[in-house]
């Protein structure tokens, strides 16, 4: 996977070092380059050898730098021929497809391309920037008094501004305990990373940030019978998964739930047609931890869907090398096991594949049902609400419960607000007690707020926020030469699953009900109706090194403020953490580590 640089300077022409620094910066990235200059502006683009994901181009007037993958390039192109620009254009160059439609579409060029990329075009005095409408592929930058700079990681900016790393300690108290949104900068200080679906327009009159996406408008919007929308299902996951494959080392990585099984089951017809061959599956097994192993579920997905099924057995222990690991990653990732993703991607990339389809966000796509019956109450739609009410009631739910379901819709969203703020911190609070968020300013506010998102708050939950770990996964991708795609998250699937009313999305009160009958004949009936998901907690707590726990956060000097750092001590010593304890402690271990690693 590549990278993307480039310097913009206030006066003169600018210096391809910079650039070229910027890249280097990040060697995992690739050897091979490409660089162009216009003006006061010079792009660069990296990517691994026989890989290539790094596009340049130049018209005369505008030049364009291009990192990742353009899903529909041939449509763009086509639909340029159709209006006359950009004749000839080959839609396998996204660079040239990319300045032929910024030429024709200007900056709504940004909403119509569809894959996961980072771009910069350039008319030599100004520079506009993007990424992909989920933010798949990040793009860090920084202005000072000489220049902007813009690159894919934040390391590359520090390194083009010449500046010595530092970390940023407030950064770092918000990611930990979780006080941050789309403008929390980079944990490097002095980098700032541009949000999701927005264009940045950096020149003369400074840096101008605009959205370009917005899919709210696109909630409960669609009025088709059912069977159009199965049909439409069908033809945007086919395409979806058609789009990701790359026809050459495809993988897809297999568990014994729904997501990725549908993934499999719409990608073995295409690559097969697309190939000729099978396509390959990548499972981890658990043969001695029978609570998680499923060996006998990813065995018959793989039979029924004729997978090339590859196994191996997770060894990876989440706090090994934690320094590399944030120096690599620009500082720690909450809530994911990073080395754990390292282990899957590296044995995917031991075994020949370099492209890795999952099941990633298919909940947040269609199984965001929390506050349903709340939402149904407040738009009066009274029919589906007693439907789903009875049917709690056919399944045991109490009155009780059902009854607080529909408590946001009866009380008013400050009071829900108020009562959420005492549970946040509380004895009931899933917030270890050697932690004190009172101390940190906004934390309790934020902890309430996020427990009291109403219905369509919810749906959009994954578009918020700096997505940390996706910038993360990208990096660990880039370090074990694979490139992650997930179809669930199509941009054109998604804002279909966006448009669906409430009572169609979730027609029963079965976890992922809707897709359970959508996917009946495509996915194997066993999957679709195991009664139980698999958890992974005894894997993690299996894996849990008190050893270095007390390395990273008692002997460490390193302090943040919130911490009872006695209290940890003894949970530490007392070797008996659960997994959201642990998580904490990780996510800590983390924040120590990358202090330590440039102080």
């Amino acid at each position: 996977m590549g990278a993307l640089s480039l310097v913009l300077a206030r006066a003169g022409g600018p210096d391809r070092r910079v650039v070229e620094r910027m890249l280097a910066a990040a060697p995992h990235r690739g050897a091979e380059r490409a660089m162009l200059s216009l003006g006061r502006c010079a792009l660069g683009v990296s990517w691994a050898t026989g890989r290539r994901d790094g596009f340049v181009a130049f018209d005369g007037a505008r030049a364009v730098a291009f990192s990742g993958r353009l899903d529909n390039g041939g449509d763009i192109a086509k639909e340029l021929a159709d209006v006359g620009v950009g004749a000839g254009i080959d839609g396998d160059d996204p660079a040239a497809v990319v300045l032929a439609a910024f030429a024709a579409f200007g900056h709504d060029v940004a909403e119509r391309l569809r894959g996961v990329y980072a771009v910069a075009i350039t008319d030599g005095r100004s520079v506009w920037c993007f990424r992909d409408h989920l933010g798949f592929r990040p793009l860090f930058y920084r202005r000072d008094g000489d220049a902007f700079l813009a690159a894919s990681e934040a390391k590359q900016v520090v390194a083009g501004a010449g500046m010595a790393p530092q970390p940023d300690l407030d950064v770092l108290q918000a990611i930990f305990f979780g006080v941050y949104d789309d403008e929390t900068p980079s944990a490097l200080r002095g980098v700032e990373r541009l949000r999701k679906s927005t264009l940045l327009v950096a020149g003369d009159g400074g840096v101008r940030r605009r959205t370009y996406w917005d899919p709210r408008s696109l909630l409960e919007t669609d009025r088709s019978s059912d069977d159009d929308r199965r049909a439409r299902f069908e033809d945007l996951l086919r395409r979806a998964s058609a789009r990701t494959l790359d026809g050459a080392g495809d993988v897809v990585s297999l568990s014994g739930g729904i997501d990725s099984p549908a993934i499999a089951a719409y990608a073995a017809p295409e690559h097969l047609r697309l190939t000729g061959e099978r396509l390959s599956a990548l499972s981890t097994v658990y043969p001695d931890l029978p609570s998680v192993d499923e060996s006998s579920w990813v065995h018959l997905v793989a039979d029924r869907l004729d997978l090339d099924l590859h196994t191996y057995r997770r060894t990876a222990r989440p706090l090994v090398a934690l320094d590399e690991q944030v120096r690599l990653l620009d500082g720690p990732v909450p809530g994911i096991l990073v080395n754990d993703a390292m282990e899957h991607y590296a044995t995917a990339a031991s075994l020949g594949f370099t492209t890795m389809l999952t099941g990633e966000m298919a909940e947040f796509v269609f199984d965001q049902r929390r506050y349903l019956l709340a939402h149904l109450l407040r738009t009066g739609r009274f029919a589906p609400l007693r439907r789903h009410v009875g049917m709690q009631r056919n399944k045991g739910v109490a009155a009780g419960a059902i009854a607080r379901q529909l408590t946001p819709a009866l009380v008013p969203r400050a009071a829900w607000v108020r009562y959420n703020r005492t549970r946040s911190v509380g004895p009931r609070s899933r917030i270890p007690a050697w932690l004190e968020p009172r101390a940190v300013p906004g934390a309790v506010e934020r902890y309430a707020e996020r427990t009291t998102l109403d219905w369509t708050e919810q749906q959009l939950a994954a578009f918020d926020g700096p997505g940390l770990t996706t910038e993360a996964d990208t990096i660990t991708e880039a370090a074990a030469g694979i490139v992650v795609r997930r179809p669930w998250a199509d941009v054109d699937l998604w804002e279909f699953f966006l448009s669906l009313p409430a009572e169609a999305k979730f027609p029963n009160v079965t976890r992922k009900g809707l897709m359970r009958e959508w996917l009946r004949g495509r996915v194997p009936d066993e999957i679709l109706d195991r009664p139980t998901k698999t958890v992974f907690n005894d894997s993690i707590v299996e894996r849990i090194d008190y050893g270095e726990l007390r390395r990273w956060l008692v002997a460490s000097p390193v302090r943040i403020p919130g911490v009872r750092y006695d209290r940890l001590e003894e949970r530490i010593a007392a070797r008996d953490m659960d997994v959201r304890e642990f998580d904490w402690a990780k996510d800590l271990a983390a924040v120590h580590a990358f202090v330590g690693v440039w102080s």
